[in-house]
């Protein structure tokens, strides 16, 4: 259903709650609200769905209360506002059309992607950490072990006893933390400052 359609159907139902309410005291507030609301539906865009579905919503309340408090046939009402619900899911219809036309395959397509490869990259980054924490962990084991073994120690030292791979400027950044957690002591200032376990 296009939206001239839509329009045209809403007037139909605006016509059909004027004659009914046509039957109303002027004096009812009734009747001058449920106009109000009908013929702002009326002009309401139907994209505008927040604001048209709580328009609907509230003129089916009133609908609800004209009904069980007049001489009226509630069947009138009824019909009145099974109308405006149909109207309320077509309205959704046209709504759902129109964000898939802003939607094409390709751009749902490219989202999802970005979307996956997004995931991927922070799985790996966080695998990566992972290794990383493993790593300074299993150093400062061999640091502490090694200090237990030989007793008090140069950076130098220390060095030449683990993994040629790891160099002095490592091992001093590991020792500075195991110093700071109180895991390990030093004394002595500078390139003659020694490790050791107290």
């Amino acid at each position: 259903m296009s939206q001239e359609e839509l329009k045209q159907r809403a007037l139909k139902i605006t016509e059909a709650l004027y004659r009914t309410t046509d039957l109303f005291s002027d004096a009812e507030p009734l009747k001058w609200s449920l106009r109000n609301e009908a013929l702002e539906i009326l002009n309401m865009h139907p994209q505008n769905f927040v604001r048209f579905d709580g328009l609907i919503k509230n003129i089916s309340l009133k609908l609800d209360l004209a009904s069980s408090g007049t001489f009226i046939s509630k069947t009138n009402f009824e019909v009145i506002k099974g109308a405006y619900n149909d109207l309320l899911d077509r309205a959704m219809s046209i709504k759902d059309n129109c964000q898939n036309l802003l939607d094409p395959p390709i751009a749902i397509a490219m989202r999802r992607a970005s979307n996956i490869l997004s995931d991927k990259k922070i799985e790996a980054v966080s695998d990566n950490n992972k290794a990383v924490s493993a790593n300074m962990t299993d150093r400062r084991e061999a640091l502490i072990s090694a200090l237990k073994q030989k007793g008090s120690s140069s950076v130098g030292e220390l060095a030449k006893m683990l993994d040629a791979s790891i160099s002095e400027k490592t091992v001093q950044r590991e020792l500075g933390v195991l110093v700071a957690s109180g895991d390990v002591k030093q004394e002595g200032e500078r390139r003659w400052r020694r490790y050791f376990i107290g």
